[in-house]
């Protein structure tokens, strides 16, 4: 794409960023209209249809005979918590999860087991919030877990990124449920009572065996000081995984298997061992609607994708012709009921619990890379002292208002987010750098999404308007934004999946908006300090 240069001296905003939450997730929230039932499945496997997945005046399970029992699963939520809201058709979330297990529970009354197939949180080191966030995001996911009584969830080598000591002491303070299960990861003395071989559950009048696998690739590529003492002993799953599910055929009804690892792991495993009825693989991708049926049909390979975006739910019946019926279901808008305590949990506990860990103060800063060497961010309204014309553009705009949008909430449904690190990094200005946003009380001239989020720190140009070196490393193009992604930082995949550079930029396009003659505007100005709402000359 092409259009005109940008002037040099102007400080000026781009299309960075309206939200950006890592609890957001994109898709269709499938509320579209209702399609043909699927027909039956060979290997005794039904799915559900796919209006019942998709519509939103279809009753769930609709073309299910009642079941005796069922089973929900759930797995790689990588973090994702709830969906922030930024834009519509947005899947997932702990509320929507918790309205659909109470309305199995309590409205269709059926005996529910719930298994997650665990990466809780995903990547600290990398994660947009940071490192301490992650970790307080997998106290959260647990505390969901628990709240939502699951029976067993698997061991999973990104949730021991938080640290292994981290990750198995806050396992270990949990209540009676959910345990961890590994098969072929033995731990330390006591940590056996919560994390075990395998877990029975009884559902209705079925019993459920539930086992899981960690890669030991995986394991062996965790670098902690503290792996080898708490988790001394890794099998290879062949070795491991005979006496196991030798011990649940011989008094369960259903043997499940949680495979943390690459998913051609699980179906290499399902076709080694068919004893196991339901196997659930990792996934790369959203997750096709329908399981793949495997050992004759006897087996179900499950996936539920990424992100918490879908669960699967499996019927059990006790017809040999049809053991099983299958739905995948996207947790979308249509589960918006009473989840009190998981709003609670998400909204008012997660979000207090970030503000006094200080999770956005103490986020580890860096230099800014590429500016004007000793530049620090003074704030669009020190721009505006010699670009008024661009300044009123992007005050006019959604820009401008990112940080109000993380902290009200007209409907009431969502708590101030200002001390969440994933949020404010899209919704201020410089944040991730040394002179960038701190807070509201520290740096109250970058709240939202300003010029120098695009053209970076903006102080040795303001000081020298007429340096033409400085000029030149604040100097963009949109064709150099659009190339270097510099949009996508923030309006990515979770949060703007329609997002489209050239269309956008039409929206904020701002060149030539300013006049230079004034001589005033070649003299420079003393940046304004922090907190001043005016720069000091």
């Amino acid at each position: 794409m092409s259009r005109s240069s940008i002037r040099p001296m102007a400080a000026l905003v781009l299309a960075i960023g309206l939200v950006a939450y890592v609890g957001c997730n994109s898709g269709t929230d499938g509320t579209g209209g209702d399609l043909p039932a699927a027909s039956p499945s060979p290997g005794g496997v039904k799915p559900g249809s796919a209006g019942a997945e998709t519509g939103t005046s279809k009753k769930l399970f609709a073309d299910w005979p009642k079941p005796v029992a069922a089973l929900l699963i759930s797995g790689e939520q990588d973090g994702y918590l709830e969906p922030c809201g930024c834009t519509s058709g947005q899947l997932g979330g702990l509320r929507r999860r918790y309205d659909l297990i109470r309305h199995i529970r309590e409205t269709d009354q059926w005996p529910l087991a719930l298994v997650d197939l665990g990466s809780l949180v995903k990547d600290p080191a990398g994660a947009r919030g940071g490192p301490e966030q992650v970790k307080i995001k997998f106290s959260v996911a647990l505390k969901a877990l628990e709240m939502l009584k699951y029976d067993a969830f698997a061991l999973s080598a990104e949730d021991l990124k938080v640290g292994v000591g981290e990750s198995l002491g806050q396992i270990i303070n949990l209540a009676e449920k959910p345990r961890v299960v590994v098969a072929n990861v033995k731990p330390a003395e006591g940590f056996d009572q919560n994390i075990r071989p395998s877990v029975k559950t009884k559902v209705g009048p079925m019993t459920i065996g539930i086992t899981a696998i960690l890669d030991p690739d995986a394991l062996n590529k965790l670098k902690d000081d503290e792996k080898d003492a708490l988790l001394p002993t890794i099998l290879s799953p062949e070795a491991a995984l005979p006496g196991v599910l030798a011990d649940l055929e011989n008094d369960t009804d259903t043997q499940v298997l949680l495979v943390q690892g690459p998913p051609e792991l699980a179906k290499s495993l399902a076709a080694k061992f068919p004893g196991f009825d339901i196997v659930v693989a990792t996934s790369d991708s959203d997750p096709d609607a329908d399981p793949e049926r495997l050992n004759g049909g006897k087996t179900i390979l499950v996936k539920v994708g990424t992100k918490g975006k879908y669960v699967g739910v499996v019927g059990l019946y006790n017809d040999p012709k049809q053991k099983y019926r299958f739905q995948r279901v996207p947790l979308n808008s249509r589960y918006n009921g009473d989840a009190g305590p998981m709003r609670k949990l998400i909204e008012d506990d997660f979000q207090e619990m970030l503000k006094q860990a200080g999770v956005v103060e103490n986020f580890p800063r860096r230099n800014f890379v590429g500016g004007a060497p000793g530049a620090t961010f003074v704030g669009a309204e020190t721009c505006k002292t010699c670009h008024p014309g661009t300044y009123a553009k992007w005050a006019a705009t959604k820009h401008a208002h990112a940080f109000e949008d993380i902290v009200t909430d007209p409907k009431g449904d969502r708590s101030d987010h200002q001390f969440d690190a994933e949020c404010i990094s899209c919704h201020t200005t410089g944040f991730e750098y040394n002179s960038g946003w701190k807070s509201a009380a520290a740096t109250p001239y970058l709240k939202g999404n300003q010029c120098e989020n695009c053209h970076g720190p903006a102080s040795k140009h303001v000081e020298e308007p007429d340096n033409q070196e400085f000029r030149k490393l604040i100097a963009r193009t949109a064709a150099g934004a659009d190339k270097a992604g510099l949009c996508y930082r923030c309006h990515d995949e979770d949060n703007s999946p329609k997002f489209n550079f050239q269309t956008y930029w039409g929206q904020i396009a701002h060149s030539k908006l300013d006049q230079y003659t004034d001589p005033k505007v070649h003299e420079g100005i003393k940046p304004a300090t922090a907190g001043a709402s005016e720069p000091a000359k």
